[in-house]
């Protein structure tokens, strides 16, 4: 069977077929080696590799399969990684606070080279983003889930930073071993039990990186925290979460009462970005 034909038989097993034909081109380009989707439509009268291969892995996916976790991969950032439904998927709004801190760092610390704590890591894509368009000395990954360590350190073998790992959770790894950081990017579980989550989510992704009570208390622990692992020259930057705002604006009065701070928000107009800075008179 031709790409094209594969493709078109593949839309009427599909129950929205306007939004999900994308996942059967990525699904046939990588039967096929095609590396854009442009690519698909200049061959798609080729013959499909291995359609048995095709079929197993389309099938896996009108299960419910996330088409990631079925690949083993994901881009992110302009960049590939690998990733298993040992993490979580990421998502536009992460790299959203991606760009932010990138671009908020080279204005604060210019080109010095800096330590990064990337907290609740996941698989690392968020301060590998960072390794990979900053000069960066040292980044330390840390996450309470050995799985996610596991995954990060797949995902850092090219990094040509200084890169440590540790299972631990919040800060504690860093305060035990003494580790100063000049950046802190984290992605803490922001999610409320009783917000919307599609089933797809609920029934591949791993829950402890989603879920949390109302009281946010990771980002608790780390704001608390945060004085015992920074630099005299200082930014933290988090994902959040659309209910988050005002209850980590009290735990910001509360334990770091003269930082500077401020709330970004996505392109849906919603809060996703807090940023904590704290700068010294000599600071570049």
């Amino acid at each position: 069977m031709t790409l094209i034909e594969v493709y078109n038989q593949s839309l009427k097993k599909l129950e929205k077929p306007d939004t999900e034909e994308i996942v059967v081109r990525i699904l046939i380009c990588e039967i096929n080696g095609i590396k854009t989707m442009s690519d698909f439509y200049l061959r798609k009268d080729e013959e499909i590799r291995s359609l048995p291969r095709y079929q197993k892995l389309f099938n896996r996916y009108l299960r419910g399969e996330p088409v990631q976790y079925i690949l083993r991969k994901t881009e992110f950032y302009h960049n590939e990684y690998v990733i298993d439904n040992r993490v979580l998927i990421p998502r536009q709004e992460t790299e959203e606070v991606v760009d932010f801190a990138i671009k908020k760092i080279r204005k604060f610390f210019g080109s010095k080279p800096i330590d990064v704590a990337d907290i609740c890591c996941g698989s690392g894509i968020m301060g590998i983003s960072l390794a990979k368009n900053l000069s960066v000395n040292k980044i330390h990954f840390s996450d309470i889930s050995k799985d996610a360590i596991d995954v990060a350190k797949s995902n850092c073998s090219r990094l040509d930073a200084s890169v440590k790992f540790y299972v631990a959770d919040a800060l504690d790894a860093l305060i035990k071993k003494g580790i100063k950081v000049d950046v802190l990017i984290s992605n803490p579980p922001y999610v409320l039990r009783d917000e919307f989550v599609d089933d797809s989510v609920i029934e591949n992704e791993p829950l402890l990186a989603i879920f949390t009570t109302d009281d946010f208390p990771v980002y608790k622990r780390i704001l608390m925290d945060m004085y015992k692992i920074r630099k005299p020259n200082f930014l933290a930057i988090f994902e959040i979460g659309i209910y988050s705002r005002p209850i980590l604006e009290k735990y910001i009065k509360v334990y770091i009462p003269n930082c500077e701070y401020g709330f970004i928000k996505d392109m849906n107009g919603k809060d996703r970005i807090l940023y904590l800075q704290f700068k010294e008179e000599a600071a570049v």
